[in-house]
């Protein structure tokens, strides 16, 4: 299965060799107010999610398509730089949502344009994704994290001492798990799904899917 993986993921790159991209670059920054929740509306792409400061939320991240000639490439560039994220603020949950412009407000413009994010949180706040396909990587203090893709590879880090439940699984591929004191490989079709409950401490709940993928997890001492 990892032979597998591995030689899609060489072909993905060697073809994206011979691609060329234009690109968007963004960023922004909202005041944390009263969010203890944040929910990752974004359906495709890279995220990166790492702890930042105690009262603020703030992204970063590029917007980019491939294009085939010159005219298009004029049309492809207009849709990048009416592309980005933005944080949507309710109460107590923020959500992380696109954002299009006039020039990018086509089935097309949105179904293409590739998202790649970093993504700066306050330790502590519970973090959800609704994204079905991607790579997602988490490394930090949160409190509850659900993350469920359809295909895709993700990595957890977070520290043991936080979590008090984890659920580690795929339908097709791999899940590898360091709980600390204990490794834990699975692989294959229907590779079973790793369990891990701390009796004595920790509040949160950590649950991590991929239908199709790759699922690593690690609980740091």
């Amino acid at each position: 299965m990892r032979i597998l993986l591995a030689a899609t993921v060489s072909l993905l790159l060697a073809s994206s060799a011979f691609a060329v991209d234009v690109e968007h670059r963004f960023q922004s920054t909202v005041p944390r107010g009263q969010v203890q929740r944040v929910l990752i509306d974004v359906p495709f792409g890279t995220f990166t999610v790492r702890n930042g400061t105690a009262d603020r939320l703030a992204l970063s991240g590029i917007a980019s398509r491939d294009y085939d000639g010159q005219h298009e490439r004029d049309w492809a560039q207009k849709v990048v730089d009416d592309t980005s994220i933005e944080f949507v603020v309710n109460g107590a949950q923020a959500t992380l949502r696109r954002k299009f412009g006039p020039q990018a407000d086509s089935w097309r413009a949105r179904k293409f344009t590739g998202i790649d994010v970093r993504i700066e949180l306050p330790p502590g706040v519970d973090v959800e994704f609704a994204t079905s396909a991607g790579e997602i990587d988490v490394d930090g203090n949160f409190g509850d994290l659900e993350i469920g893709l359809r295909a895709g590879e993700i990595r957890v880090n977070v520290p043991r001492d936080s979590v008090h439940e984890l659920n580690a699984s795929s339908r097709i591929g791999e899940v590898h798990a360091n709980l600390g004191t204990q490794l834990v490989d699975r692989e294959g079709i229907l590779p079973g799904r790793t369990h891990f409950v701390n009796p004595t401490g920790g509040r949160s709940h950590v649950n991590v899917h991929t239908t199709v993928g790759e699922v690593n997890v690690t609980l740091s001492r």
